[in-house]
């Protein structure tokens, strides 16, 4: 069975409830309660260059890294708050390498476009919409938002597309009240506003934002070092970046049981390069 179709009786587009990929149906419903997520962002492939061994013309070591961290990880999900390619230049080949290598641990990618790589008439994700289709990648790409359903219908995840990086783009803008998932995750990429010094800011976030969504993890993407932006009852981070500095090497692991549970783990670049 491809990859594609083994993804799509994982997970379901807009709530409409799959199979999964072991086939046993109810069975494997009410064993599976515990929900992993590895949660990154600003991976910047087209920018970031590992440190060791030799590397081709677009250096994959952060996408080999991260693929390595969801099996180290044993993540069930893999979720990209933007940024994953720093700029929409980059070839169609690379493009593809990156969601081949993403996508081989065999468990849902979710993206959401940031500013370097914003869903605009030049998007690389349109340009390459049938390489993402392959792969299995799950993009949201709707600019009022849209939402999918995983693990069994167990979680949500929500996000808005951004295809322009300035202030009146708010990524938690209209976020749906909370479904009836057991789980509800928020996916954005943008700046949180610490102060009225930060109101000129493009694509801001707010604390009272991130409190309405009434989710049980907001994904946040756009600063490069781990940032905890929980507020009220909702968890909240930015995970920092798998490459580059500052934040060098990081994720975040979250783990859905009977709470919501953050961990901050190493995500290890391949130690031969990736050429």
């Amino acid at each position: 069975m491809t990859l594609p179709n083994k993804i799509k009786q994982f997970i379901s587009l807009h709530g409409s409830v799959s199979g999964n990929l072991s086939g046993h149906g109810d069975e494997a419903r009410t064993m599976k309660q515990m929900v992993r997520m590895l949660h990154t962002s600003d991976v910047h492939i087209g920018h970031a260059r590992g440190s060791a061994g030799a590397h081709g013309e677009t250096c994959q070591c952060a996408a080999h890294a991260l693929a390595d961290a969801v099996i180290q990880y044993q993540a069930d999900i893999l979720m990209i708050s933007g940024d994953l390619f720093d700029h929409a230049r980059l070839p169609d080949s690379a493009v593809r390498s990156t969601l081949e290598i993403l996508s081989a641990p065999e468990v849902p990618v979710v993206v959401i476009p940031g500013n370097h790589d914003v869903h605009d008439d030049k998007s690389l994700w349109q340009r390459c919409r049938k390489d993402v289709e392959r792969t299995g990648i799950q993009l949201l790409e709707d600019l009022e938002g849209s939402s999918l359903t995983l693990e069994s219908n167990q979680m949500t995840i929500w996000g808005r597309a951004m295809n322009d990086h300035e202030p009146g783009y708010r990524p938690l803008l209209n976020v749906p009240p909370r479904p009836s998932t057991e789980w509800y995750v928020v996916a954005a990429h943008g700046h949180l506003n610490l102060s009225s010094e930060d109101a000129h800011r493009s694509s801001p976030i707010t604390y009272e934002e991130i409190s309405s969504t009434n989710a049980d993890y907001v994904a946040l993407g756009h600063w490069h070092v781990p940032t905890d932006a929980s507020h009220g009852s909702v968890t909240a981070w930015y995970p920092g970046a798998p490459m580059g500095s500052p934040g060098n090497g990081t994720a975040a692991l979250i783990t859905f049981n009977e709470g919501v549970q953050v961990e901050h783990v190493p995500v290890v670049e391949p130690v031969n390069g990736c050429a």
